[in-house]
């Protein structure tokens, strides 16, 4: 169910929503949703990204917390040049052992 938001704008603000509504092929409150939205889902990605960045989330939760595509969020990250913190040596061991753990009992059945 959509719900109405209002919101005050000044004149040259909507001049120029109304110049890029034209340009756009598309009534003002469409172009406006459209901006919202990709602000929203700019926001979530950001916000998702600063997790990934401490380690507290993988990619795949933080694409699916963002509710983007993996892809969208890969290319932000590398965009922003955001990367995970640096694992240790035991913390990659366990990866190892858990991806070993995985694979023998896929190939076992």
């Amino acid at each position: 169910m959509s719900k109405t938001v209002s919101s005050r704008l000044e004149e040259e603000e909507v001049r120029i929503l109304n110049q890029i509504a034209e340009e756009e092929h598309m009534d003002r409150s469409s172009l406006i949703r459209k901006f919202l939205l990709s602000q929203i889902e700019q926001f979530n990605m950001k916000k998702m990204a600063n997790y990934y960045r401490k380690g507290t989330v993988s990619l795949q939760e933080a694409s699916h917390q963002a509710r983007v595509t993996i892809y969208q969020m890969m290319e932000y990250l590398e965009t922003e040049k955001i990367t995970p913190p640096p694992q240790s040596d035991e913390e990659i061991q366990q990866d190892l052992n858990r991806s070993e753990r995985i694979y023998k009992k896929l190939n076992t059945t």
